[in-house]
């Protein structure tokens, strides 16, 4: 390979790095490290355990999906706002903390929020943490959260590049989205908004790119090891480029309209479930 064709490539790939998106990771995916302190995350114990209930999301509709996770209990866990930092157990045991901790508030300004699996004992309640690989899980302390359900639901649709919203029963909005691009796909998986970010009332300031609004998933990209030296984390948001709404572009990221963003706000709240099938 000639020295120039190299360099070209580099070009090529930081170009491709630059214009894709991923997540801010509140404050930014950019700038900021990682919001759990993961000192011993290749430990053979079971913080790493795969959730089964997420091991294979089925080829299904909207419809189907939505039909299918109503049948279904997701739960989220936020941390009390006492609480600055959480300590992460191995298991439901006092006597297996790890040398993790998960800090409050975060991502952004809001209460730290953490997907709950339905394991839980009297004193513990398993968790999904915001960390790769996705579904790794760790064990808090009952006293240091609050658990609670969502009925909203937005299902997005990689193959249909479209994006519903649900609050209970009723289909409030869709909309058409962005996907990841062939190389740095958007996975299919089931998730919770934890992270909610707007431009005009929030003290992070986040590149044009992201648009006017952003919701943070507690997943991530599943090629990517890294974006900036930071967790590849996933989200929902808006754009600058609205033009490529309906493409495969991104680095993983699903964006939408602004205006649609907005409509969508009017419901999303922190712990809203969210299904990408396709």
């Amino acid at each position: 390979m000639t020295s120039n064709l190299r360099i070209l490539l580099i070009a090529f790939t930081l170009i491709t790095m630059a214009v894709a998106c991923s997540r801010p990771d509140g404050p930014s995916l950019m700038s900021i490290d990682n919001d759990v302190s993961m000192a011993s995350t290749s430990s053979s114990n079971d913080i790493q355990n795969e959730i089964e209930a997420y091991a294979d999301i089925p080829d299904e509709t909207i419809e189907e999906t939505f039909e299918r996770i109503q049948r279904t209990s997701s739960g989220h866990a936020a941390i009390n706002s006492d609480k600055k930092i959480a300590q992460v157990f191995y298991s439901p045991d006092q006597s297996s903390a790890t040398t993790n901790i998960i800090s409050n508030p975060g991502p952004f300004e809001g209460t730290r929020i953490l997907e709950t699996t339905g394991r839980e004992t009297e004193e513990f309640v398993e968790v999904i943490l915001p960390v790769t690989p996705n579904n790794t899980s760790g064990w808090l302390i009952r006293e240091d959260i609050t658990i609670a359900e969502s009925e909203n639901l937005i299902i997005v649709d990689l193959s249909e590049r479209k994006a519903a919203l649900y609050v209970g029963a009723d289909l409030i909005a869709e909309a058409p989205v962005a996907i990841g691009a062939p190389n740095t796909p958007t996975p299919a998986l089931e998730a919770i908004i934890d992270a909610i970010w707007e431009r005009s009332t929030s003290e992070t300031k986040l590149p044009s790119l992201y648009g006017q609004r952003l919701f943070g998933l507690n997943k991530h990209s599943e090629v990517l090891s890294d974006f900036d030296g930071r967790r590849p984390a996933l989200a929902i948001h808006g754009t600058d480029e609205p033009d490529l709404i309906g493409s495969a572009v991104s680095n993983g990221c699903i964006r939408m309209h602004n205006d649609d963003m907005a409509i969508f706000a009017e419901h999303v709240t922190l712990g809203t479930r969210v299904s990408i099938i396709g």
